[in-house]
């Protein structure tokens, strides 16, 4: 089984004032073809930046970041947005839904982002899959917020990723709505054939994962 996603001895650190906070030390992590990964540890303990790492939405300070075997953090910003807009896709805690714009457009931005022109009818069954298509002509104000994490789960495969980075994706939800967009998740990485990687603090869904990591002070545990 191939790698898709290997960081090698990874370290970022951020200044905060005058203080420096090492988020990553020298951090190695594999990821698996068809693996679903849940990232566990408390706040502060790395997870995010190192989500962010992986899905190349930052940089790290030192170390190598691999995607599909190829090194991206020696290619220039416009050849890594290629390949994030291709190659990845996001589920964010809060949503980061356009509020005026449809959930139609909602899901669709990935492709106009990208100048793509979308497939409707697999944007329809992505709809249909998430249980909205009968609101796709509404507002992100206008849906619960489960709703609109279901939104932005079928945002997150409107490119057809290979690749799922999910942070916190059931954080802000109660337990039975957490559980309705686990078992979604797990539906759409069967269907589709996705990696997933997922940073959360809810044992009840780390427990969907094929492999549960545990993060401390920027170092696996």
């Amino acid at each position: 089984m191939k790698t898709v996603i290997r960081l090698d001895k990874v370290s970022k650190s951020y200044t905060l004032g005058e203080k420096k906070i090492t988020a990553l030390k020298e951090f190695s992590f594999e990821v698996k073809s068809g693996e679903f990964v849940a990232v566990m540890g408390r706040s502060g303990s790395g997870k995010s930046t190192f989500l962010k790492i992986a899905g190349t939405l930052e940089k790290p300070d030192t170390g190598a970041v691999f995607l599909n075997g190829i090194q991206i953090n020696g290619l220039s910003q416009k050849k890594i947005c290629k390949i994030r807009q291709k190659k990845i896709g996001f589920i964010f805690q809060q949503y980061q839904l356009l509020p005026e714009y449809t959930i139609w457009d909602n899901v669709c931005m990935p492709l106009y982002i990208a100048h793509t022109v979308p497939d409707k009818a697999y944007i329809r069954q992505l709809l249909e899959k998430v249980g909205l298509w009968d609101r796709n002509g509404d507002y992100p104000d206008q849906l619960s917020g489960g709703e609109q994490q279901r939104v932005a789960i079928a945002r997150a495969m409107a490119a057809k990723p290979g690749v799922i980075l999910a942070d916190e994706p059931t954080g802000n939800l109660d337990y039975q709505t957490g559980q309705e967009i686990m078992k979604l998740i797990c539906a759409s990485r069967e269907l589709y054939r996705q990696t997933i990687v997922m940073v959360t603090h809810d044992m009840d869904s780390a427990n969907y994962a094929d492999r549960i990591v545990y993060m401390e002070d920027g170092a696996l545990r």
